[in-house]
């Protein structure tokens, strides 16, 4: 794959402190989903530290900014946190108001710096940019704590993920797709125009997959769990990247996906890692 740099786990330094860094070379990697979403509010360290206690290989969150910090949250836009904050964004909006908002279980959205200093040490790291901008201010924060091969930093923008490759060469990118635009696929009325563009995009990712990860020289791709499939991962391994796929909760799906050769796959309850072959002493 022209244009990536290509997972190359042998050539960690023996300088490098990163223990979690070897879990690259594991088959499969289990990814606990915004930490462990399913019992506790979705990028809280509270929920990152309960997957860390389940054992999973890697913690996935997302951040974005706020006026004057990285933060860990999903949607600029704080209206479905508080009633009382309808219209406000984060990206216009002081830490300190940002991290006033209850998000349930006495948990408060956490900085990019917490969370590092949380997980470092005891996971793999694939920080999921909701934008761009921030690149830079991301890897040295990453750097900074020598967790630049044990990180993953994942993108719908692929001019984002080439600016973290000038960034540094040690960290791992992945290419995330699709992009849900307009959140279509949560509108009912959609459902049946939805379900023909992910078949169309199924069939033809195969093909496409390759020069998508080249043109955001990626080391990875981010998949839903409804496009892949075993062509789309063996035309990626093919060309030495990875397959991630999100996000999966239901034990009969994670089964099936699980069977196709994926590298990893990020559940919102990671338990369910356990009924998977190899994985009893999960």
């Amino acid at each position: 794959m022209s244009n990536t740099v290509n997972f190359c786990f042998e050539k960690l330094s023996p300088q490098d402190r990163n223990e979690p860094a070897r879990a690259w070379q594991k088959e499969f990697i289990r990814i606990g989903h915004s930490g462990a979403s399913g019992h506790a509010p979705a990028n809280t360290l509270k929920s990152l530290n309960l997957g860390l206690e389940m054992g999973v290989d890697m913690i996935e969150f997302d951040v974005r900014p706020c006026l004057d910090a990285l933060v860990l949250l999903h949607d600029d836009d704080l209206s479905h946190l508080s009633r009382s904050h309808q219209g406000l964004l984060a990206s216009k909006t002081p830490l300190s108001v940002v991290q006033s908002l209850d998000l349930g279980e006495g948990e408060r959205i956490p900085t990019l710096d917490e969370a590092l200093d949380l997980v470092q040490g005891r996971a793999l790291i694939n920080i999921d940019l909701k934008a761009a901008g921030y690149e830079r201010s991301t890897v040295q924060r990453i750097r900074d704590r020598q967790m630049l091969t044990s990180t993953l930093i994942s993108s719908l923008i692929p001019e984002s993920l080439r600016q973290v490759r000038s960034e540094s060469t040690a960290v791992k990118t992945g290419l995330s797709y699709p992009a849900d635009k307009g959140n279509a696929s949560r509108r009912p009325a959609l459902q049946p125009v939805v379900n023909i563009v992910v078949a169309l995009m199924k069939r033809t990712l195969p093909y496409r997959v390759v020069g998508m990860m080249a043109k955001a020289q990626a080391n990875a791709v981010m998949l839903n769990y409804r496009l892949v499939s075993k062509v789309v991962v063996a035309a990626v391994h093919r060309h030495q990247g990875r397959v991630f796929v999100w996000t999966i909760d239901e034990p009969e799906l994670l089964q099936s996906v699980y069977a196709m050769d994926v590298d990893g796959i990020a559940s919102n309850y990671p338990e369910q890692f356990r009924s998977l072959p190899l994985q009893a002493g999960y």
